[in-house]
C-alpha cells in the first residue's frame, strides 16, 4: 500500500511538471525553504525577475522591483526558480566596477594602487588581466547577503518600523521615511563612501566578505529618532547617528529633513513676506510713483537675497553634517561587518524578540504615563542581561580613528574640526601620550568627561591619519594581524603595533606630533560659520 502511495504521488508529481506547474506537494516543501528567486518568461515576450511570494495552481505572488504581482499561470510560458541572491545579482563576483555610463566590469579585482585597479577574468581555463584608472569608475558594487542573520535584521526593522520603506542597493539597504530625493542622495554618498572605503583598504578587504548586509535606518524627523533612542537607551542629545553593533544597524537622522526644512522654510517665508508687506506699505503711505519701483523692489531685492543665501548656507551646513556623519557610522558598520573590527562592546542575555516589542510599544504609543513605565521596563531588561554578559575588546582608538578618518568626502581629507581641536590641545599642552590613548579598549573612551573624550576622538583621528600617512604597510599589518588574532586580555597592544611599526614608542610619539605640527592653523569652525552669516549680511 505504502509502495502503492509513493507511486501515486511521484507520477502527479511528473504530470505537474510536464505541465510546467510545481505540484502542490513540492511548493509546500519549497516554501520551507528561505525565500526563493525566481524568472517568469511570459508568452508576450515579457520577462520577470524577482521573489517568489506565493504560489497555487492558478497563480504566482512575486515581488517585482519593489511590488507585490499576482502572474495567472495561462500568461507564463515557463518558470525558472533560484536563490534570491542571483535575481539581484546576475555578475559572477561580489564586488564589480561600474563605470559612469553604467558598463559593469565584471572581474576579480586584485590590486589597487593610488590610481588604478587590477582586474582579473577567467575565461577558459585561462586568465587574463586590465587595468582601470580609478577616475574612470564612478563606484564599486557590492553583493546582497541573504543570509538568515540579515533576513532576521530585516524582519526585525520592519516589525519596528512599519511607515518606514526599504531600498536595497547590493550590500547595503536604506530604511527610511524620508522623499526619494533625499533617498537618492543617501544611495550616492554610500556607494562613493563603500567605494573609498574598500579602495582605501583593498589589503584589509582583500579574500574577505561581508557577513551581512549593512542595514541604515535614516529617520526624517528628528522627533522620531530621539524617541527611537530613548528606547534604544542612547543619549540622542548627544549623537546625530549611532552604530548599533548588537542590532547589526547604522540608525541616523536627517539634520535638514522634510519637517525641519518645511520649518525653516515658513520662518524664512514669513521674514521674506514682511519685507513685501513693508515696502507696499511705504509705496501707499506716501504715494510713491510706479516710476520708481524698480529701484525700490531692487533696493529691497538686495536684502532678500542676503536672507536666502544664509538660509541656504544653514541648509547645506545641516546637510553637509548628516551626511558626514552616515560616512563616518557607515565606516564603523562596514569595517564591523566585514570582520575587520570587533566594536561588539557587550552582548547583555535579554529577550529580543519581547525587548523589539517593548520598543515598537514605546514608539507607537502617544501617551507620555505608558511610555514612562515602557522606559522603565526597557532600562530593567537591559540592565537584568548585563549579567553574565560576554564582554569584548573594540580598541577604541582604532575604530573612531578609522571612521574620523573615513567621515571626510574622500577619506583621508582634512577634518577641519578634528584638527583645530587638536590644535588647541597642542597649544594647552593637552595632547595625551599615544600609550594612554591607546589603553581604552571598550566603547568611546567611556570615564572621560565630554571634553577629554572630544579630545580623544580628534587625537584618535590625528594619529590615524598620521599612521596611514607615513607607515601605510606596518599599520595595515596589525590591522589584519589584530583582526586575525584580537587582542588579548592583558597583552601589550603597542608592543604589537611597534613591531609592526619598526619603531620604538618614544621615536613615533615625537614623529607623529611632529607630523601633525606640519599641518596649517586652522579657525574655530563654529566661528568660521557665524563670521560666513555675517558677511553674507555685510557685502
Amino acid at each position: 500500500m505504502k509502495k502503492l502511495i509513493i507511486i501515486s504521488l511521484l507520477l502527479a508529481a511528473a504530470f505537474w511538471a510536464y505541465k510546467g506547474f510545481d505540484h502542490p506537494l513540492t511548493f509546500a516543501l519549497k516554501k520551507a525553504k528561505p525565500a526563493q528567486g525566481i524568472t517568469i518568461y511570459l508568452k508576450h515576450g515579457g520577462v520577470m525577475n524577482g521573489k517568489l511570494i506565493a504560489k497555487t495552481d492558478e497563480d504566482y505572488t512575486v515581488e517585482w522591483k519593489g511590488v507585490k504581482y499576482v502572474v495567472n499561470v495561462r500568461q507564463i510560458l515557463r518558470v525558472e526558480l533560484k536563490d534570491e541572491k542571483a535575481v539581484e545579482w546576475p555578475y559572477k563576483n561580489d564586488v564589480v566596477a561600474v563605470r559612469p555610463n553604467g558598463v559593469v566590469v565584471d572581474g576579480r579585482i586584485t590590486d589597487v594602487t593610488d590610481d588604478r585597479i587590477t582586474v582579473s577574468f577567467d575565461e577558459g581555463g585561462g586568465g587574463m588581466e586590465m587595468s582601470l584608472a580609478v577616475k574612470d569608475i564612478d563606484h564599486l558594487a557590492f553583493a546582497p547577503v541573504f543570509s538568515s542573520e540579515s533576513r532576521k535584521i530585516e524582519e526585525h526593522l520592519k516589525a519596528l518600523f512599519p511607515k518606514m520603506k526599504f531600498y536595497r542597493e547590493g550590500n547595503f539597504t536604506i530604511v527610511t521615511d524620508s522623499y526619494i530625493t533625499w533617498v537618492n542622495t543617501y544611495k550616492k554618498t554610500l556607494r562613493r563612501e563603500y567605494t573609498d572605503i574598500y579602495l582605501r583598504f583593498f589589503k584589509l578587504f582583500k579574500d574577505r566578505s561581508p557577513a551581512n548586509q549593512n542595514f541604515v535606518v535614516i529617520f526624517d524627523d528628528p522627533i522620531n529618532f530621539a524617541n527611537y533612542c530613548e528606547a534604544d537607551l542612547v543619549p540622542y542629545w548627544l549623537v546625530l547617528g549611532y552604530f548599533s553593533p548588537d542590532d547589526k544597524t547604522l540608525y541616523l537622522y536627517n539634520a535638514f529633513g522634510e519637517k525641519w526644512e518645511k520649518h525653516v522654510f515658513d520662518i524664512a517665508a514669513m521674514i521674506i513676506g514682511k519685507y513685501d508687506e513693508l515696502v507696499n506699505t511705504v509705496k501707499r503711505k506716501y504715494n510713491i510713483d510706479e516710476r520708481y519701483d524698480i529701484f525700490i523692489d531692487g533696493l529691497v531685492k538686495e536684502h532678500k537675497d542676503k536672507f536666502w543665501n544664509a538660509y541656504n548656507f544653514y541648509k547645506n551646513g545641516l546637510t553637509d553634517r548628516t551626511l558626514s556623519t552616515l560616512r563616518h557610522e557607515f565606516a564603523h558598520e562596514v569595517f564591523h561587518n566585514w570582520g575587520l573590527q570587533n566594536i561588539i562592546l557587550s552582548k547583555p542575555k535579554v529577550n529580543k524578540e519581547t525587548l523589539v516589542a517593548r520598543k515598537k510599544e514605546f514608539l507607537e504609543t502617544a501617551d507620555l504615563k505608558k511610555k514612562e513605565e515602557l522606559f522603565k521596563t526597557i532600562m530593567n531588561m537591559s540592565k537584568d542581561g548585563m549579567e553574565d554578559m560576554k564582554m569584548e575588546a573594540s580598541e577604541s582608538w582604532l575604530s573612531e580613528g578609522i571612521a574620523a578618518y573615513c567621515g571626510t568626502e574622500p577619506p583621508g581629507s582634512i577634518d577641519e574640526r578634528w584638527l583645530f581641536v587638536y590644535q588647541e590641545m597642542d597649544r594647552k599642552g593637552e595632547i595625551n601620550p599615544i600609550e594612554f590613548l591607546t589603553n581604552f579598549k571598550m566603547g568611546s573612551f567611556p570615564g572621560l568627561c565630554s571634553k577629554a573624550q572630544y579630545g580623544a576622538y580628534a587625537q584618535s583621528w590625528a594619529l590615524t591619519s598620521f599612521l596611514i600617512a607615513k607607515y601605510p604597510d606596518g599599520f595595515l599589518e596589525f590591522q589584519r594581524g589584530i583582526a586575525g588574532d584580537p587582542l588579548k586580555k592583558g597583552e601589550d597592544k603597542m608592543d604589537r603595533l611597534l613591531a609592526c611599526l619598526k619603531k620604538d614608542l618614544p621615536t613615533l610619539e615625537a614623529e607623529f606630533r611632529a607630523f601633525m605640527r606640519t599641518y596649517p592653523q586652522v579657525d574655530d569652525p563654529d566661528v568660521k560659520q557665524f563670521m560666513k552669516y555675517e558677511e553674507i549680511y555685510r557685502n
